[in-house]
């Protein structure tokens, strides 16, 4: 946000230049006109942009119109053209600015400009300038020895024009969809910025022997306003969009509107971890509205301090998608948390409110063991941060920075959260308390059942309270928990099938010696207290920490100590042994049964066998003329 306002100061600069530039060349041209009464030739019109160039620039136009009646001007198909040959010569001698302008304009109309004051007095006062369609390419190329030059005091503009004006007043300027292409050539990358249909208008610009320290007016003027439509460009990974439907900025009000502002994912999900290859957060981040208000654009300008008094992200919605189907690449994340980076800030900066309004903040992960997503989502969220800062004068009166913040956590209960970071200390202390109020926690089983494979049956949750104290390595603190009637269903995938299962023995287990079904519970109310101890894992971000903390607490709320957690682990895995063998046992006991069953056909089988030889051998003895293929048939 500060990088915007900065780059249309510095915008505004260069507008200006070349403003005065053109009104020079017309007042000039108006003056000698009045004075002489002798036509001006084109030649010496060009002559006046090549001398007070040092023949960098020449100008081009098809039409010079000058009414003394009715003290109005124009030009046509104004072209302001760099001499790229003369730079570079300029460049041997260590006298080549730091920007080249490259100028085109349809039209340049000066209304009422007051011709009298300009004969009598050299006063050039203007009711109004209108600029049709400006196209400005600026090439930039830092030079070393303007470092230098930098040092020395330069020349105002009113030195600049003092020679052949006492004064320059502009009652208002209207630019009208201006083109603009910046062309960063100070890297070794060249990088370039386009912006298109940028509106642009200057209320009451003066300048004169006082207005360069006048503190009511901004670059001598009482006001610029700034709008830019339809903006849109792609993040340096090339895996998003910055988008906004319009911007506005206004320097009296010093403040700054953005409206439908997006950072939208390029890919489609599936498209987007093909391209990344890892496990990684997908955000699809979107606000109605992005106000600043009381921006200090002296402290901005001059000392390239960013203060501001309110910062407010309105209506929005933030989205997070990540999967466990990729590798994931772990990264030390010691010393990244969000205060300890706002410190690493290259722009000293200062927000006094940073407030949130109506944010819908939702998490899904895709599980891959499971074949399902887990979600979790902290509806109309909002709330301030204060002393939003990084700036050392600043941190000399007040190191902390507080958040103060609420939500709907699953949509359902309320929860309220403060934070207290310790800006200034190395380990990234700080302290955080909440509060959640009354829910069912069946709503849990959006998040548990697909990535902790754990089915909340029933939980009456009453009340929530929790304080941490923590740094980059530790938290520390307790959690209090109120709740009823708590039933868990445990699950497990089967190695053989690929499916989900109960855990109906394991879960009977856990319920029944195991998980204290309410807090507080028995006859004589006992409460149980969850302390809270973490210790942060290298590749833990703040929230993950966070909430890792907060899981710690509520784990010693119902029952699970570390100890009773290594107890469950042993028993489970007894339980396991225990029915593998059972297993084993029935198949054994089933295979012998079938082996018997066989024998016993067998058996069957011989015995029948037996009888009918019998008959043959009978009949044989009564009829021996019958031959026993004969009995048979």
């Amino acid at each position: 946000m500060a990088s915007f306002i900065r780059f249309f100061l510095n915008f505004w600069k260069w507008i200006l230049i070349i403003i005065v530039v053109l009104l020079m060349i017309l007042g000039g041209v108006a003056w000698y006109l009045s004075n002489k009464w002798k036509p001006l030739l084109d030649t010496q019109i060009k002559q006046l942009v090549l001398d007070s160039s040092d023949s960098l620039y020449r100008v081009e136009y098809t039409g010079l119109k000058i009414n003394l009646l009715t003290g109005n001007a124009s030009l046509k198909n104004v072209k302001l053209i760099p001499d790229t040959a003369r730079y570079k010569e300029l460049e041997r001698l260590k006298r080549a600015p730091d920007n080249l302008y490259n100028l085109q304009v349809e039209s340049f109309d000066l209304v009422r400009f007051h011709p009298s004051r300009l004969y009598d007095s050299r006063r050039l006062n203007i009711n109004s300038i209108i600029i049709d369609h400006p196209k400005m390419i600026i090439t930039n190329k830092r030079q070393p020895y303007n470092k230098v030059a930098d040092t020395v005091k330069k020349k105002s503009l009113y030195q600049m024009i003092s020679k052949a004006l006492k004064e320059v007043r502009v009652g208002e300027i209207q630019l009208k969809e201006i083109d603009f292409t910046l062309i960063n050539n100070s890297n070794k990358k060249s990088k370039t910025t386009a912006i298109k249909n940028l509106n642009l208008n200057v209320n009451d610009l003066l300048i004169d022997s006082l207005s360069e320290n006048d503190k009511n007016r901004f670059y001598h003027t009482k006001n610029v306003d700034i709008e830019l439509k339809d903006y849109k460009i792609a993040t340096p990974d090339s895996l998003y969009y910055l988008k906004f439907k319009s911007l506005k900025f206004s320097t009296l009000q010093r403040k700054l509107v953005l409206n439908g502002a997006q950072m939208q994912p390029r890919y489609t999900i599936p498209a987007f971890y093909r391209k990344v290859g890892m496990s990684k957060d997908r955000f699809d981040i979107s606000f109605n509205q992005i106000v600043v208000t009381n921006i200090d654009l002296d402290q901005l300008n001059r000392e390239q301090r960013f203060y501001a008094g309110r910062f407010i992200l309105a209506d929005g919605k933030i989205s997070i998608y990540n999967t466990n189907a990729f590798p994931k690449r772990p990264s030390n994340k010691t010393g990244k948390f969000p205060h300890q980076q706002l410190q690493k800030l290259a722009l000293d900066l200062k927000i006094d409110t940073l407030q949130l309004r109506r944010i819908q903040i939702s998490y899904r992960e895709f599980n891959r063991v499971t074949g399902k997503t887990g979600s979790v989502n902290f509806a109309n969220t909002r709330g301030n941060i204060y002393n939003v800062t990084n700036d050392a004068k600043a941190l000399a009166k007040n190191k902390f920075m507080r958040a103060q913040l609420s939500t709907l956590f699953m949509s359902k209960a309320n929860l309220y959260v403060t934070f207290n970071f310790n800006l200034t200390d190395k380990l990234g202390a700080f302290s955080s308390t909440g509060t959640l109020g009354a829910m069912n926690g069946i709503a849990l089983n959006q998040i548990t059942d697909p990535l902790a494979m754990v089915h909340v049956k029933s939980l009456s949750i009453r009340k929530m309270q929790f304080n941490i104290t923590a740094n980059q390595n530790v938290a520390r603190g307790s959690m209090r928990f109120y709740y009823h009637n708590l039933n868990v269903q445990l699950m497990k995938k089967d190695v053989e099938t690929g499916l989900v299962k109960k855990q109906g023995f394991v879960s009977g287990i856990a319920n029944t010696f195991v998980l204290n079904d309410s807090n507080p519970i028995g006859k004589d109310n006992k409460f149980t207290v969850g302390n809270i101890y973490f210790k942060r894992p290298a590749s833990f971000a703040f929230f993950k920490f966070y909430v890792k903390s907060v899981l710690e607490g509520v784990k010693g709320s119902v029952g699970i100590s570390k100890e009773r957690e290594q107890s469950i682990k042993k028993i489970s895995r007894k339980v396991s042994g225990i029915i593998s063998d059972v297993k084993s046992g029935i198949e054994a006991l089933k295979a012998k049964r079938k082996e018997n069953r066989i024998e016993r056909q067998e058996k069957r089988k011989i015995k029948k066998a037996k009888k009918e030889l019998e008959k043959v051998e009978d009949q044989e003895k009564k009829d021996p003329e019958v031959t026993p293929k004969d009995s048979v048939q």
